[in-house]
């Protein structure tokens, strides 16, 4: 109305009084932004046109209804037309501020949809058109307490600024869910399905309690689809009332069904051209004649059907499912009918977003070539070997047909790269090592090969390391891998919370794996190995005293050793004395003894051969959610080493979705060690250990297990020999650790991110001096909440775990944590 009343006040004061002429030309005045050529094509008049006062009229309300002007004049100058045009502003930026539960993204949409965006032309009387618009959106997100507030500021060149403040308010709360009609399942089981729900302990999360109308349309068509998928065919939702408390905080939610008979399923059938033998098409039916009809059924019918034509060259095999329902007998016959299409093969295999890795990188992970038959299965296989990569983040494959025929594709594979080479200098910290100082370069795609190389160097309060790591994953066409390894490490083991002692250590070695099947791969290593220990001077544990000075051919006299609190002597698993002296290796028993305090160093000199073998089915590198991982191995080391022993670990890493968000994860690792030949037990400094933040969450790091007396003592006042301090952590020769958690996304991460999840978890394990030692009463156990980034500063992993059953002498950490690179 309002613009009727404008155009008719342009009409009677924007027309000059003429008589009649003949337009020799036209002139334009005042358009600057909008172009000369779309003001003419609005305008029903040209050159040589005889034009009246009735025609002005009649070219101003065309000119104007574009909408791109304020005021449109026209005048005679001689017999030229002179249009006077004065430009509405345009739109320069929309600033939205204030939204929190719909994305700028979608309000934009909101608001192109009514011809507001940034490029368009500004008209001020549709400042309420926009924020109806967005109060409708907001309302549907159950947001009844938004207040929207607009304002314009003009800029230079005839732009302006529209600014949309928005204040949401508090959501109203879903406060009953009632579904009338139902007289087969309880109000509790249909809306078991819904995704919205009253509010509830995890509300706080799942926001299932906000209402959405959105949301509340996929909860309807899943209730019709909960009574279809049970043999209620007729089920129907007749209506739905909701309605809002008078202070907009409580939303009140009525859903009116009508149940129906329960059907079964009739005849099943199937028909067109069914390419294979009819017998074995039939196998593929899920649906059984007599069986309680089930509309789920018969899409995985459809899908199987549809699988098995696809995974021999059809493409575009179509399944049309048609349903006879008999309402006398209560059945519905279902007919497959079969549109294979033509059979088509692969032309060519297309690879998008690969900017640094090379073709021939991706193209040897495909399992779908060109020139084959297509096969659904061998696409999906290829996509999972993909996303396997640590150098990809994102993997899509779709298929094209080639324009002109009828049986050939192409294959189309796009992926998006992650930073695969890296360069990193900076500051880390976790509880156990302290500050630490880390500086690498990590290439894992190098120049686009695949191939991984990597140099590391870390230090921290207690251990210096240097890593260098070559490896090429496909030294054989046929997917053999080779690399080499040096490693360099000096760690002072009792500051790492294991017993009083240091190691600098130092290898060379070359591996290479073997692919068995598409899942499973052989590992091998081979290494040669220096190791020089040393006690520290003090208190160190028994055991420790007992490998070293063995090996080093030395023996020793010894004492009990006492508790002090009441001179009992002091139970330990690895030995019940401390050393009085040090007989050398030429000497006698009875020759004079070397006294302590005690430190000794020995170096030790290994050849060590690896085998490993790993089977990998989990659906991406990073964060996967669904899948397994199984693995075992022995490490051993070789006759002519110092010290002969081997190491057994078995690896379980299962996971299963639960639903779209949350993943089931299990996790366990068994290790044994033990020695063989002139070798007694598992040397120390090869043991296992248990505890912290990438173990059993809530212990100490390393803490866990068998704990030695220690060497240091002191004396009462009567000369009796006491220990000073409970002994430290050795590990031991037998682990058992197991995880299960259940993973799902973290609230302030991208929908689509991978790179961050929350789980809440529950550890269990412990180490034993050996497998005779296990007693299941002496597992340790803990649960919590732990969050793992990959944050662009590094990994970081925080854990809140609460021991439940742990001893005394347990040393606990509720909260652990640790960031940055460490390698």
């Amino acid at each position: 109305m309002r613009n009727l009343i404008l155009l008719l006040l342009l009409l009677a004061f924007n027309v000059s009084a003429f008589d009649p002429f003949t337009v020799s030309d036209i002139r334009i005045l005042g358009a600057d932004r909008i172009s000369h050529g779309t003001i003419f094509s609005y305008l029903p008049i040209e050159r040589g046109d005889v034009i009246d006062p009735q025609g002005i009229r009649t070219a101003i309300q065309s000119v104007f209804s574009t909408g791109y002007f304020h005021d449109v004049k026209m005048r005679r100058d001689g017999d030229v037309l002179i249009v006077e045009v004065d430009e509405r502003p345009a739109i320069a930026t929309i600033r939205i501020d204030g939204n929190k539960s719909i994305k700028t993204e979608e309000l934009m949409q909101g608001l192109n949809s009514i011809g507001l965006s940034e490029g368009e032309v500004f008209n001020r009387l549709e400042l309420d058109r926009v924020k109806n618009e967005l109060v409708n959106q907001f309302f549907s997100r159950g947001k009844y307490n938004v207040e929207i507030d607009t304002n314009v500021q003009e800029l230079d060149r005839n732009r302006v600024l529209v600014n949309i403040n928005i204040d949401e308010g508090k959501s109203a709360k879903i406060k009953h869910i009632k579904i009338v009609g139902n007289t087969v399942f309880t109000d509790e089981e249909l809306i078991d399905a819904f995704e919205s729900d009253t509010t509830n302990w995890m509300s706080w999360y799942s926001q299932d309690d906000q209402y959405s109308k959105e949301k509340l349309n996929g909860d309807l068509e899943k209730l019709k689809s909960y009574y279809m998928d049970r043999g209620y065919v007729n089920a129907e939702v007749e209506s739905v009332q909701v309605t809002i408390s008078n202070d907009k905080k409580d939303i009140y939610i009525t859903a009116n069904i009508q149940e129906g008979d329960q059907f079964k399923f009739g005849k099943q059938e199937l028909t067109g051209n069914l390419i294979f033998d009819k017998d074995i098409m039939q196998r593929y039916l899920v649906t059984n004649e007599g069986d309680v009809f089930s509309q789920n059924k018969i899409e995985i019918t459809n899908n199987t059907l549809k699988a098995v034509l696809s995974n021999r060259g059809y493409a575009f095999a179509e399944i049309q499912p048609i349903n006879q329902i008999n309402e006398d007998e209560k059945t519905v016959d279902v007919t497959y009918f079969v549109i294979p299409g033509k059979k088509v093969y692969v032309r060519r295999i297309n690879f998008i977003g690969n900017n640094k890795t090379k073709d021939e990188v991706l193209r040897r992970e495909m399992r779908q070539f060109e020139g084959a038959w297509f096969s659904q299965a061998l696409i999906d296989r290829s996509k999972l070997r993909l996303q396997q990569k640590p150098y990809f983040e994102e993997v899509e494959i779709e298929t094209a047909q080639v324009p002109g025929t009828e049986d050939q594709i192409d294959v189309n594979v796009t992926v998006k790269e992650r930073n695969s080479g890296q360069f990193t200098f900076g500051l880390g910290y976790s509880q156990v090592s302290g500050l630490n100082f880390s500086t690498s370069v990590s290439l894992q795609n190098l120049l686009g090969t695949g191939n991984t190389l990597s140099v590391a160097v870390n230090t921290s309060d207690f251990y210096k390391r240097l890593n260098l790591l070559y490896e090429n994953p496909y030294f054989t066409d046929d997917g053999i891998s080779l690399g080499y390894t040096m490693n360099f490490t000096n760690i002072d083991q009792g500051d790492a919370n294991i017993a009083q002692y240091n190691s600098t250590n130092g290898s060379l070695g070359v591996q290479a794996s073997f692919p068995i099947t598409e899942f499973d791969r052989i590992y091998t290593n081979l290494s040669y190995e220096r190791i020089s220990l040393r006690a520290n001077q003090g208190l160190t544990a028994q055991a420790i005293v007992d490998d070293l000075l063995d090996l080093g051919g030395y023996a020793y006299s010894c004492s009990s050793i006492v508790r002090p609190e009441d001179d009992s002597e002091l139970p330990d698993l690895t030995g019940q004395c401390y050393t009085d002296g040090l007989i050398p290796p030429s000497s006698g028993e009875d020759d004079e003894l070397i006294f302590v305090p005690f430190q000794y160093r020995k170096a030790f000199t290994f050849y060590k051969a690896q085998a490993r073998w790993a089977r990998d089915s989990r659906n991406r590198y990073f964060n996967p959610t669904m899948g397994a991982y199984h693995s075992i191995g022995l490490e051993a080391s070789l006759p002519s080493s110092t010290a002969e022993f081997y190491k057994i670990n078995l690896k379980e890493n299962i996971l299963f979705p639960l639903t779209d968000k949350l993943t089931l994860s299990l996790r366990g690792e068994l290790g044994y060690g033990d020695g063989y030949g002139e070798t007694s037990g598992l040397p120390f400094f090869e043991n296992f250990f248990a505890g912290g933040v990438s173990s059993i969450r809530g212990y100490d790091d390393n803490t866990l297990g068998p704990k030695s007396s220690v060497l240091g003592v002191q004396e009462d006042e009567i000369g009796i020999p006491t220990t000073s301090r409970s002994g430290d952590p050795i590990g031991g020769a037998f682990k058992v650790v197991g995880s299960a958690e259940i993973i799902f996304p973290t609230p302030f991460a991208k929908e689509s991110s991978n790179a961050a999840r929350l789980a809440w978890f529950l550890d269990v394990g412990n180490v034993f001096d050996d497998f005779d030692s296990f007693e299941a009463r002496e597992l340790r156990m803990s649960t919590g909440f732990a969050l793992k980034w990959q944050a662009p500063v590094g990994p970081i992993v925080i854990s809140y775990a609460l021991p439940f059953n742990n001893d005394r002498l347990d040393r606990t950490e509720r909260l652990q944590f640790t960031f940055g690179n460490t390698f």
